[in-house]
């Protein structure tokens, strides 16, 4: 199949398809309408069919992921709305008693697939602890790893009295990683991540990053394989998942940002 395949009665031969193409596949013939260029740049990132609006192009690279381009929201949220999110939004480290669904689980992560990837490469993979019981085991592995190295000795002392601050507890773990070949491995995890988070909180979750895992899954065999890492993959990022037990009314300071204009 051709790359991409045009219905010439709704084109309106605008160029807005060639405009946002990132790679260069696509070039307008004599008389504006989309052709292929480069058809092996094409990196099926979906842009010239998600511009067009009047629908009249198809991508075979794009379709072959399965399922119809999906309409976009019409208008954003207000910048008031979104700015008071990002900036409440709480490091958790307490959690309720009370499970985090599978389905709850599948939801957050169908959203962070959207995350963008360098390259539209979507190399980026998930492993998901759903059980509070095998998170409280993957507490004692990396709590085990760190006493054993001699690092991080004030946290090994607190599992020993009793209190996880390697895991704190949570309910559930979302960690994520690529193929040690992968480029932008750990910039795209970390931005798949932040979008899980992020999509997390909106439903009344609370997050914290799994620093201290994500350490130990990379120097400890037992980690690993508790986890499931294959081989040759590298694990980027952690976060622990749960309901929070207490609800932040105010929002700290930060310091002033750093800026070099240029």
């Amino acid at each position: 199949m051709d790359l991409i395949e045009v219905d010439w009665e709704r084109c309106k031969k605008d160029g807005l398809c060639v405009a946002e193409c990132p790679s260069g596949a696509l070039a307008a013939d004599a008389e504006g309408g989309p052709v292929a260029a480069d058809p092996a740049v094409c990196n099926a990132c979906g842009h010239c069919v998600a511009v067009c609006p009047h629908d009249a192009i198809v991508n075979s690279r794009v379709a072959a992921v399965g399922g119809d381009v999906s309409p976009n929201v019409r208008a954003w949220p207000a910048p008031e709305v979104v700015d008071g999110f990002l900036r409440g939004r709480r490091s958790i480290r307490a959690y309720k008693d009370k499970p985090v669904s599978r389905e709850m689980l599948a939801e957050l992560i169908d959203v962070a697939r959207f995350a963008p990837t360098a390259s539209n490469a979507q190399e980026v993979r998930w492993i998901v602890v759903p059980d509070k019981d095998k998170v409280a085991t993957l507490a004692g592995l990396t709590a085990a790893w760190f006493a054993g190295n001699g690092q991080r000795k004030q946290y090994s002392a607190m599992w020993d009295q009793g209190r996880d601050y390697f895991l704190r507890g949570a309910p559930a773990l979302a960690v994520t990683y690529t193929h040690d070949a992968a480029p932008f491995g750990a910039a795209d995890c970390g931005i798949a991540l932040t979008f899980l988070e992020l999509a997390a909180v909106s439903r009344g979750l609370g997050t914290c990053w799994a620093g201290l895992l994500t350490y130990a899954a990379n120097g400890d065999p037992a980690v690993r394989q508790a986890l499931g890492v294959p081989d040759g993959h590298t694990v980027h990022g952690g976060l622990m998942l749960g309901y929070p037990k207490t609800r932040f009314m105010g929002v700290p300071p930060r310091n002033p940002a750093v800026i070099h204009w240029v």
